[in-house]
Parts: C-alpha cells; sequence; structure tokens
C-alpha cells in the first residue's frame, strides 16, 4: 500500500467516526492530498479534527477506530494499525484561543493556531475520496511556512518552496495563498520570509542536506530558489 493510499484509508475510517467527513490531512502527509511532483519523505501521517468533536466524542472516535483495527497509545494522539499505519491527531478550532490542549478523557489533542486559522479559510483545503479533506497546495505551503519548529524546520520550508516553484504561475494558487497571507501579523510574515531564506542556505552549505530526514531535497536547489523568489515577491507584494 501506498502513503497516499495508507494515508486515504486512515480519512476513510474517521469517516465512520463521529469526526465523519470533518477530517483533515495536513503534516507532510498534506502531499498526498493534491497534484505534486515533491517527495514527502515521510512515514507519519498528521490528521487534523475538530476540536469540539473531540470534546464531545472522544471515547466513541476511539472505539470507531479501535472497531477497524486501529488502537490508540494511552496518553497520546497517536493510533497504530494492525498492518502497521500509525497516525496522530491534532485539533483545528477557534484560532483566537491560541495554542493549547483540547479534548477530555481518553483522547487529547494539540491544537493549533495557525493550523486552526488556515483550515477555516476559504481555499485551503480539498475534499478527497473516499470522504475527509485535504490541505490544498495553498493550505499547505501557508501550513509549512508559518510552522516553526527545531525538528525538521528545514525540510518544512523547503518543501513549501518547492510546491511554490511548482505552482508559481497558478493564478488561483497564488490568489488562495495571498488570501490566507493578508490574514497574518506582518511579524510573522518577517519570520516566514527568514525561515524559508535560512532553508535555502542550509541546502546550499551541505550537499547532503542531513537535516532530519530531508536529505532527499538535496538535488533541488534551483527549484527551492525559485519558490524563494515568488515567495519573496508574494510578501512584497503584501507589505510584508
Amino acid at each position: 500500500m501506498t502513503d497516499r493510499a495508507m494515508a486515504l484509508r486512515v480519512l476513510a475510517a474517521l469517516h465512520e467516526t463521529p469526526i465523519s467527513g470533518e477530517a483533515v490531512l495536513v503534516g507532510s502527509s498534506g502531499l498526498f492530498g493534491f497534484s505534486t511532483a515533491v517527495p514527502a519523505l515521510t512515514e507519519d501521517i498528521d490528521i487534523s479534527v475538530p476540536e469540539t468533536t473531540v470534546n464531545e466524542h472522544g471515547a466513541e472516535i476511539v472505539a470507531g477506530l479501535r472497531a477497524q483495527g486501529f488502537e490508540h497509545e494511552p496518553g497520546t494522539a497517536t493510533f497504530v494499525g494492525a498492518e502497521g499505519t500509525v497516525f496522530d491527531l491534532l485539533g483545528h478550532g477557534d484560532p483566537r484561543e491560541g495554542d493549547h490542549i483540547g479534548g477530555a478523557g481518553v483522547l487529547r489533542v494539540m491544537v493549533f493556531e495557525d493550523l486552526s486559522r488556515i483550515v477555516g479559510e476559504l481555499g485551503a483545503t480539498v475534499s478527497l475520496p473516499g470522504g475527509g479533506r485535504g490541505l490544498s497546495p495553498a493550505g499547505f505551503v501557508a501550513c509549512k511556512l508559518l510552522t516553526e519548529r527545531v525538528h525538521k524546520g528545514s525540510k518544512d520550508k523547503i518543501q513549501a518552496l518547492l510546491v511554490l516553484a511548482e505552482r508559481e504561475n497558478e493564478a488561483s494558487f497564488l490568489r488562495d495563498l495571498t488570501r490566507i497571507f493578508q490574514g497574518t501579523d506582518p511579524v510573522r510574515l518577517e519570520d516566514v520570509r527568514a525561515s524559508a531564506q535560512d532553508a535555502l542556505l542550509a541546502l546550499a552549505r551541505d550537499p547532503t542536506f542531513s537535516d532530519a530526514g530531508a536529505e532527499g531535497y538535496a538535488g533541488v536547489l534551483d527549484k527551492v530558489e525559485r519558490g524563494l523568489v515568488r515567495l519573496m515577491t508574494l510578501l512584497e507584494g503584501l507589505g510584508g
């Protein structure tokens, strides 16, 4: 089973729980939700679900997934399938509440402000076969550029820049990405600019690019540069 097929299998399983079709494929596995030549280079499957649903139906979600062969690891938001598929649940809700832990009882999830805002934007998600949603290309790029983490941080930015390069002349993509960034604090946009530049420099300095699983991007420096140029142009248009 391919990584994309596994991700769609998880979304189909969540569709049979109280989450229904409200699950959104995010993280690097978000690349499985739209047509792209950019490799995910990940075995992780991350799914964002409504915080309110987890609050009200946590135990039912766990029971429903168990009935379909996915065991919950107690104290986490991780589920493991009999065939070895592993996925994590995240949460999205009211972005005004900031980053926090949501849910109650047996199932608790991390709820992220940026993810919550992006998922709620027009054009940030698309329907997927079999139920559930995935990030659109614009939603994926915004999530990757706005997420800050030390581990695999450069990988996130490079993935975003590669998708930008791939769709640099696609009007609907650029329009959706601009709309998402228009609601972002200018200070955060400056962070986006700086972290994207740092990721390109990291790739240029290290031919093997040994940054937590991102080694597979070592041969695409020219495309990353193109993506960065497109990002800079977009940010300048926003005054960011």
